[in-house]
Parts: C-alpha cells; structure tokens; sequence
C-alpha cells in the first residue's frame, strides 16, 4: 500500500479492497460541493459480518496473505482521516451480498487531505481488473457525468497507451465541463 496522502489515494484504496471481494461489480460514487467531498463505493463481493467489520477497521488486522507484514491500514486510516475533519465514515455489509463504504471529509477543516488527481484516480478505478465492472458517477456541485467500464473494456483497448489516454483525455474534459457548469 501506498502513502494515503489525498483522498484520491483513498479511493484507490477502498476500490482495490472493492475488486479483492470476489465480486464482479463496483458502484463508486464522487460528489463534491465547496464544503464536502463525499465518495461511495460498493461491490457485489463476499461482504463481512459485524465482527470481520470491526477486524477491517484494526490497523494490525489485514486478510492479505502475500503481505510479510501483518497490518491493513486503508479502512482505519480512512476513517480516522475523515473523522480528523468532522466528517462522516460508515461501512455497511452483508455476507455474500457485498459492502458498501461512504466517507465524507468536511474540506474546510483545516485537518482535510488535498483531493487529489481526479481523472488519473477514475482511470485507475476502471482500468483495475479486466473482470470486474465499475460504474463510476461524478458529481461536482450540480453537474456530473457517469462512465461505465463495460463499455470502455468493449471498445478500447486498455493495455495500449494510445487507447488509454484518449480516455484520460475524456475525463480531464468531463471534469473541467462540470466545474465550469458547461
């Protein structure tokens, strides 16, 4: 894992753990207003009980078994991280139906991590797994945009560079229309 030094580094984080479930589907939803920055993201994996939650909020608790240490901070940090700002942090989970973690950072809080590379984030989002499908909904104040990695994967090639900066370059255009209310 890397340093999780923006929210961005979070949401990669928390869809790595999305795709890790066993499932074959991921929700992520972004909203960010001048106050908060809120992201949402679900899967359709193995899900946990109450107490597998409480294990994944432990810093010296990981399932990953190739790790030589054995400590998974992305969810405790995650929630302490929003917490340092007021925010707001829930995971909800069923087993075999999947889970869904909600974290909001109140961005005027002095304590609030920059939000970091937005575009670069979705496309790494969409282009974790071949096998697993994401539906990813922006929004920023009113305006947003969705993009579905099926549709992506069915017509582009994203082991090619070529292909994946064309995409980049949608979502770089996406992002600014909806933050000059295009």
């Amino acid at each position: 894992m890397t340093t999780l030094k923006t929210i961005s580094d979070h949401i990669l984080d928390i869809c790595e753990n999305a795709v890790k479930s066993d499932g074959n589907k991921g929700y992520l939803i972004i909203i960010e207003t001048e106050k908060y920055f809120r992201f949402c993201v679900s899967d359709n994996g193995r899900g946990m009980d109450k107490v597998e939650i409480d294990r994944a909020l432990d810093p010296f608790f990981t399932t990953k078994k190739e790790r030589k240490k054995k400590f998974g901070l992305g969810l405790s940090f995650l929630k302490y991280s929003v917490e340092k700002t007021n925010g707001y942090f829930k995971i909800i989970s069923e087993k075999m139906k999947g889970t869904t973690v909600i974290a909001q950072f109140n961005l005027k809080n002095i304590d609030c991590q920059p939000i970091g590379d937005i575009p670069n984030t979705i496309l790494n989002v969409l282009n974790m797994e071949q096998n697993f499908m994401w539906k990813i909904t922006r929004f920023f104040k009113k305006e947003g945009y969705e993009i579905e990695s099926e549709y992506l994967k069915n017509n582009f090639d994203l082991t090619k560079s070529k292909d994946l900066m064309l995409i980049k370059k949608y979502i770089v255009n996406l992002e600014k229309e909806i933050k000059e209310g295009l």
